[in-house]
């Protein structure tokens, strides 16, 4: 027969459990608890209906507690409660953009970091202050006692624990099966650091992350690019009908452009006039607005990934930070091939930001502009960072006077802008929407700084429309990745008036000018089809020497109507899918992975 007590007696031992080394313990399952807490305010509460929530955090309490079984000090039990706090707070920051855990090899990007000062410090919340309080209130609870009498039991103790945490998980596979099964589940993929703490759920990333490519997953990604192959062949039977074939091309990369705002209206006047203006001319315009963003760590370096190259990035990592010398079959390549295209690439943030300088340098292009090559006086958001009006000022001058992309000269330019960087804070002087009513917590930051960049994009398209090349010029504007992240159910809940002018998903908009195409886009598609829609947009899409991407043409009726995030989350009309094609879309992120990881299209 089991003996509880017996049981009991040995987890909980008299002599390890006197008030320093509980209270020890207590704080650091409060502190264990709070982060869940918090964290499940950002993402989902799902994960704290699990048992192994609360085992893993008696094991991590019990571990964070080991100074007060061995050290008579308070300061090594401060210093480790300290520490931790400090991985909490930053993860909390990060999951209320990204909706996930800093990826291992991120924790070694200092020098990314100090250059988002800004946006680090408006990520914090009021709730993330009780850290602090948890761990004043238990150094100063713990006092001054002896070590516990029976310390030599804290091994076992601890030791049970984890026992217990392997042997709960075995009926879901064990730990690292139920691991994989929960980030591979849409609503239980940001769970994981809840379920298995923040520690376990680094450790396991990093063995992943460092994983080799195995011949499994490589021989599904082969599987994935053949059967896509097929698929593709059969949207290039339906005919598409070109007004004209562009000679040039011009993406303009927008921060943190959504949907929403472009053709909306507040407090009775227009968010977007000078896009609005363009777009009125339907017959030469293309617009799709509801185009999922999919970006993952990288985010604004993901979504170049996915627009520019037509892959989906490593969920684990930034891909331009690990693997920049791979292979990336950029649109500039297809664009030199078939137009003898010079290309160009224009921003105003440091070569070195998500290591922009090798990854250009691999895409191939011909001339690249970083900030040191701009007149940064006028900056907004983050000093040193030219701002939009300024930067597209002097790149439109730039070209006026032949020193970049000289009239008659056939030319890709892909141009990346800033300003509307979180946390969307411009001066006073810049603002062209002045907001009056009451908004919820920067909505109306938001909208007032996209009013800005839409005046600064309209006057640079204007430039670009008044060339003597303008007829043969196709320009194309998409929002680099949403905004608003953690905050967008919040703002929606705040007034039936906001939830109808805020989507309620995370899309941006690709709005062509001088389309060959005319028309609306009203389903869903995914940023990683931007790649393949521009391609068609050029009359490229399907020629045998041009990666096709791993999205379909927006263009073609029998495009999927659907997307999936790198999350898993699936939005748009599934219904009376062709199977096929709905496996492909759900499969695209994770060969595409295997991809990027085992180089995949090197020698293509």
């Amino acid at each position: 027969m089991i003996n509880f007590k017996n049981i009991w007696q040995r987890i909980f031992p008299a002599g390890l459990w006197t008030r320093r080394f509980a209270v020890a313990a207590a704080g650091a399952f409060a502190t264990v608890l709070w982060f869940d807490i918090d964290w499940s305010m950002a993402t989902s509460f799902r994960g704290m209906s699990s048992v192994c929530a609360y085992l893993y955090a008696g094991a991590l309490a019990l571990l964070l507690a080991l100074p007060a079984a061995f050290c008579r000090p308070r300061w090594p039990m401060a210093l480790l409660l300290a520490l931790f706090d400090c991985l909490c707070v930053a993860n909390l920051m990060y999951v209320r953009t990204y909706f996930m855990p800093i990826p291992p090899a991120s924790y070694l990007l200092v020098s990314n970091v100090a250059e988002f000062g800004e946006s680090i410090r408006h990520s914090l919340r009021a709730a993330d202050a009780l850290f602090i309080v948890i761990t004043a209130v238990t150094v100063w609870l713990m006092g001054r006692g002896p070590l516990p009498p029976g310390r030599r039991a804290y091994w076992p103790t601890l030791g049970a624990f984890v026992a217990l945490c392997i042997v709960v998980p075995l009926h879901r596979g064990g730990t690292f099966a139920f691991f994989e099964h929960l980030k591979g589940e849409c609503y239980y993929r940001s769970t994981t650091p809840v379920v298995f703490t923040l520690p376990v759920s680094i450790l396991a990333d990093a063995l992943e992350s460092n994983r080799p490519v195995g011949e499994p997953e490589k021989a599904a990604a082969r599987r994935w690019l053949a059967e896509s192959d097929s698929l593709r062949r059969t949207m290039l039977a339906d005919t598409v009908s070109r007004r004209y074939i562009p000679r040039n091309l011009v993406l303009i990369i927008v921060e943190s452009l959504e949907a929403w705002p472009v053709g909306a209206r507040v407090e009775g006047r227009e968010i977007t006039p000078r896009l609005n203006a363009l777009l009125a001319d339907s017959a030469t315009t293309w617009m799709a607005r509801r185009v999922l963003s999919q970006v993952g760590p990288g985010r604004s370096a993901d979504g170049q990934l996915l627009m520019t190259v037509g892959l989906h990035p490593t969920t684990d990592y930034v891909y331009s930070m690990r693997f920049p010398d791979h292979t990336y079959p950029h649109l500039r390549r297809a664009l030199a091939a078939h137009r003898g295209a010079k290309s160009y690439f224009l921003i105003g943030d440091r070569p070195t930001t998500w290591n922009q300088a090798p990854m250009m340098r691999q895409y191939g292009f011909d001339v690249t502009r970083f900030r040191d090559d701009w007149d940064c006086s006028e900056w907004l958001g983050h000093k040193g960072m030219p701002s939009d009006g300024s930067f597209l000022r002097q790149a439109a001058a730039k070209m006026e006077r032949g020193e970049l992309w000289p009239v008659g000269e056939t030319a890709f330019v892909e141009t990346v802008t800033y300003s509307s960087h979180f946390p969307f804070q411009i001066p006073a002087s810049f603002v062209t929407l002045d907001l009056k009513a009451d908004y919820p917590d920067r909505l109306d930051d938001y909208i007032e700084v996209i009013g800005y960049v839409d005046r600064s994009l309209g006057d640079y398209i204007d430039y670009l429309r008044g060339r003597p090349d303008a007829d043969s010029t196709m320009i194309v504007v998409v929002g680099d990745h949403e905004a608003l992240a953690s905050m967008r159910d919040g703002m929606r809940r705040h007034s039936a008036a906001i939830a109808a002018l805020v989507d309620a998903e995370p899309y941006v908009p690709m709005i062509v000018i001088n389309s060959p195409v005319a028309g609306r886009r009203a389903d869903v598609m995914g940023q990683v089809d931007v790649y393949s829609t521009v391609l068609d947009l050029m009359g490229l899409w399907g020629e045998p020497d041009v990666f096709p991407g791993m999205g379909y043409s927006a263009l073609r009726p029998r495009a999927p109507r659907w997307a999936v995030d790198n999350t898993g989350y699936v939005a748009g009309d599934t219904v009376g899918a062709d199977p096929a094609l709905l496996r492909s879309v759900l499969a695209a992120p994770r060969a595409s992975s295997a991809i990027i990881r085992a180089d995949m299209l090197r020698g293509q």
